[in-house]
C-alpha cells in the first residue's frame, strides 16, 4: 500500500521582540507616551493601530476583543517573525 506524503503547513516563528526593535519602536515620534492618556514610557501597542499604550489603557483595549484591537506587550509577548 503506497502511503500518501503529508506536508504540515509551517507555523510562523514567534519571537519577543529584541532590545534593538524595541529601541526602534520607542524612538518613533509619539511613541515616548500613551495614545490614549499620555502616561510616559507606554510598555504596550495595538498591532491593528500601530500605536502604544500604557498598561491601563492596554486593558481598556484589551476588553475591545482582538477584532477591533490587538494588543501585544512591547517586552513580553511573542511577534511573528515575518
Amino acid at each position: 500500500k503506497a502511503q500518501k506524503a503529508t506536508k504540515e503547513p509551517s507555523a510562523a516563528k514567534m519571537v519577543q521582540m529584541t532590545t534593538a526593535d524595541q529601541a526602534i519602536v520607542k524612538a518613533i515620534p509619539g511613541n515616548d507616551k500613551c495614545a490614549d492618556c499620555g502616561m510616559k514610557n507606554p510598555q504596550w501597542a495595538s498591532v491593528s493601530f500601530g500605536t502604544v499604550f500604557c498598561l491601563e489603557c492596554s486593558g481598556v483595549h484589551r476588553s475591545l476583543g482582538v477584532h477591533i484591537s490587538f494588543v501585544r506587550s512591547i517586552a513580553m509577548d511573542s511577534w511573528t517573525d515575518p
